[in-house]
């Protein structure tokens, strides 16, 4: 049996860093997906100590591999919008039927919705 190609060998709750020439950036994925959470060290040794702190006591917010349950690292990325208030109260205040039925009058007119 053949390998399959891993596209997406990198795990949900991976965190990224990088430095410029003053700090080192740790960028948190959200749970819920969004704009990570960026934290800043100092370029020192005490900062990459507690951005390698960050790092190591990051915990998995996907269930770890088992026999009953294989790792399935080849999901397609999600793509992360940030949704505008507007959109936000759209969301909280209509149901989806509402909209699809909105979407649909808006065709009958011409509109795109």
């Amino acid at each position: 049996m053949m390998g399959r190609l891993d596209n997406d060998p990198i795990p949900p709750w991976a965190v990224t860093m990088w430095c410029d020439d003053l700090n080192i950036y740790v960028a948190l994925p959200m749970t819920t997906g969004g704009i990570p959470y960026i934290t800043k060290y100092a370029r020192s040794e005490g900062g990459l100590s507690a951005a390698l702190a960050v790092l190591t006591k990051r915990q998995p917010e996907a269930p770890r591999p088992s026999a009953s349950a294989p790792a399935n690292f080849t999901r397609q990325p999600q793509v992360q919008t940030k949704l505008s208030a507007a959109q936000v109260r759209l969301r909280e205040e209509t149901t989806e039927s509402q909209r699809a039925n909105a979407r649909r009058v808006l065709a009958k007119l011409g509109l795109k919705p």
